[in-house]
């Protein structure tokens, strides 16, 4: 199964499950007379806009270069996951609100029905099951847009916990103790919101053109001067491109060598370093003479010299 169907594949079953779960809430709710699983119904099928999203832009990102974007669509990825980490935060902002307003205005007593309970449950652990499916796919092709939509399907567990506690609450302790769903609520909004940033910022990074990790660029050096013929290097970049790395950088050879040898220096050091590192896209190599004029004290590399 190649990286994409997976992703695509469990994106489907996210955007089906929401379907089937939203539908059942929200007619559950209104039948058991439990507002709690009303708005849970509904946020399961406002999750489809993400699903669609998703869709989108791992179909956006596969597009191979054109005359417009030469560059590739890569970024579209980068740009998806913006949105929802963006949406993600918009969701624990109108969860503080709405909690705080409830704590300020007093919660109205309810008597929902066992079976909101029920469903409420059910769908706190199909949505659980479904978020660390959907991770272990996004961290197994390093995806940060699927990493996005896995804590989105969180955020839906974490309203079903919240309409579940409410409901619970409701129906064993009396109205009453509704606060609990609340006090619930807050805590959930707080904790997903320092997930969003932390999905939001590598998003903006890549926007950036950020460079990666500093152990992977650290790792992607290594496999420049072992290569025969490669006396040093210097400006030496690498960026992320969506989920993948370009790089480029200057490759400084013996002056001796013909165009041709030179060549075949730089094809083999580009051959290496994609072969160890999939996540790379594409390495541009600049070939220079190992003269003065072209030696760089900046990303030089040869003691030597």
């Amino acid at each position: 199964m190649t990286p994409g169907h997976a992703g695509s594949r469990i994106t489907w079953l996210g955007l089906w499950v929401n379907v089937v779960l939203g539908v059942v809430k929200v007619a559950t709710g209104l039948w058991a007379n439990s507002r709690a699983l009303v708005a849970d119904g509904l946020h399961s099928l406002t999750d489809l806009v993400s699903d669609a999203a998703v869709l989108f832009g791992l179909s956006v990102a596969a597009r191979p270069p054109d005359l417009n974007h030469p560059y590739g669509h890569r970024k579209a990825s980068s740009l998806v996951t913006l949105f929802l980490a963006s949406s993600l935060l918009l969701f624990c902002i109108l969860l503080v609100l709405d909690s705080l307003r409830a704590l300020q205005a007093g919660t109205p007593p309810t008597s929902p029905g066992w079976p909101a309970l029920a469903v409420a449950l059910g769908s706190l652990g199909v949505k659980e099951i479904l978020f660390r499916a959907t991770r272990k796919v996004a961290q197994r092709e390093g995806s940060q847009l699927l990493l996005a939509n896995a804590w989105h399907h969180r955020t839906d567990s974490a309203s079903s916990l919240v309409a579940s506690a409410g409901i619970a609450a409701a129906l064993l302790l009396g109205p009453d103790w509704a606060i609990l769903d609340t006090l619930v609520g807050l805590g959930l909004a707080a904790w997903l919101a320092v997930e969003g940033v932390r999905l939001l910022r590598p998003a903006v990074d890549d926007l950036m053109d950020a460079a990666p990790e500093q152990a992977i660029v650290d790792d992607l050096r290594e496999h420049i001067l072992p290569m025969p013929g490669a006396v040093a290097y210097h400006d030496f970049r690498a960026r992320r491109v969506g989920d993948l790395i370009e790089v480029d950088f200057h490759l400084l050879v013996p002056p001796e060598m013909n165009i041709r040898e030179a060549h075949v220096v730089a094809h083999r050091v580009k051959d290496e370093i994609l072969a160890r590192h999939p996540e790379v896209l594409d390495v541009l190599i600049h070939v220079e003479p190992a003269v003065p004029e072209h030696h760089r004290q900046r990303g030089l590399a040869d003691g030597e010299l």
